[in-house]
């Protein structure tokens, strides 16, 4: 940001509440800025009002999660600070002031922020439009990097892999040069191979054992699905539960927290929805303390989610260029409550040893009962 010496100016300003979200289990940016671009000025207007949001750019979760289980060896890693990569226009600029001072015994000054910020409705548009027009002027430098910068990052985390380590350990060196070149840094990475992960510098790499998958910044969360590099597995991770009365908005607060993009505990995730959908036969009010039988129904749920933290599927799903054969299986059942459908892929190698993998269960849906 710039500070704003002469504000005389003839065009409109716009000046942006801002605050901080604390996120202590950040292994990178523990205190983020959030400004509030929906704050309403005297007019009744904000700045998110009179912005256009913009489509979104890139691939679903979903496929790209599956195409990242195709890979015998996993490649990950996130743009640093992406947002804060991208610069903004100089005429636009004096539409993100704000007002700061480092301690109280200073007067406020005025800044205006010059490069794309969390809080705005078009900033995910922005940023991952620069990655995907990136893209486009990489196809002739870096093929690989820039298919993979296209299709197999979701906002800015990279999901990926390769089927040989001689092209990983060129993709790594591609890949970094080419985000280098427009100011992006990839950091964070890791690999479940290491002769790969060797060929990052060390001060990008990611120590960790267990990544989330979870792209979402809210630091309350109720199931995770997380990566185990050195397993190479699919895990689940459920944290504490507060203690609190359990209503009708608790209970659905807390569903719309399970993520679960691949289906594998659906038939888990189905009961809290089934749950839900008894709820409102029963018409219970929003913040009205459920019957006593319906509390423990909902605490037992509770606890069966921390059991699914012993729970490990294979992510590689054994395709690769030693198969000769590849199928896929699909199964379907319903019964009173419910549906559902899930997919296996069955390899047969060139040794003739056969191989099946659960590829992704459809999530399972309640019949709803209007």
């Amino acid at each position: 940001m710039v500070e704003v010496v002469n504000e005389a100016s003839s065009g409109i300003e716009y000046y942006l509440p801002h605050h901080a979200v604390l996120k202590p289990d950040s292994t990178t940016t523990k205190l983020r800025v959030v400004f509030d671009a929906s704050c309403k000025t005297s007019t009744g207007v904000s700045l998110n009002d009179a912005l256009m949001v913009g489509p979104v750019v890139q691939d679903d979760l979903l496929d790209i999660i599956l195409r990242f289980r195709l890979h015998r060896y996993a490649i990950v890693a996130d743009v640093a600070k992406m947002y804060r990569m991208v610069n903004v226009t100089a005429d636009d600029q004096r539409l993100q002031r704000i007002l700061w001072r480092s301690s109280v015994e200073e007067q406020l000054r005025t800044y205006e922020l010059t490069t794309v910020m969390y809080g705005t409705a078009s900033a995910p548009y922005l940023a991952t439009k620069c990655l995907q027009k990136l893209a486009e002027e990489g196809r002739q430098t870096h093929p690989v990097a820039a298919k993979v910068l296209k299709q197999d990052f979701y906002v800015d985390d990279m999901l990926t892999g390769i089927d040989n380590i001689e092209r990983g350990n060129q993709f790594v060196g591609d890949m970094i040069a080419l985000t280098k070149s427009a100011g992006f840094m990839l950091r964070k990475w890791n690999s479940n191979c290491k002769e790969i992960l060797m060929n990052v510098p060390e001060s990008l790499r990611d120590d960790r054992t267990i990544l989330e998958l979870d792209s979402a910044s809210c630091a309350v969360k109720t199931l995770s699905l997380v990566w185990e590099p050195g397993t190479d597995t699919f895990r689940f991770s459920a944290p504490k539960w507060s203690t609190g009365v359990i209503t009708k908005r608790a209970v659905l607060a807390d569903v719309s927290r399970l993520f679960d993009p691949l289906g594998l505990v659906s038939p888990v995730v189905i009961q809290a929805k089934i749950f839900i959908q008894d709820l409102w036969m029963q018409e219970c009010g929003w913040d009205q303390p459920l019957g006593e039988r319906l509390q423990e129904q909902w605490q037992e749920f509770r606890r069966n989610l921390a059991g699914l933290e012993g729970l490990s599927v294979p992510r590689w799903t054994g395709i690769g260029s030693h198969v000769v054969l590849v199928e896929i299986h699909g199964f379907c059942d319903a019964f009173e409550k419910a549906y559902g459908a899930c997919i296996y892929i069955r390899t047969v190698a060139d040794g003739g040893l056969v191989d099946v993998h659960l590829l992704t269960p459809n999530p399972v849906l309640p019949h709803w009962k209007i």
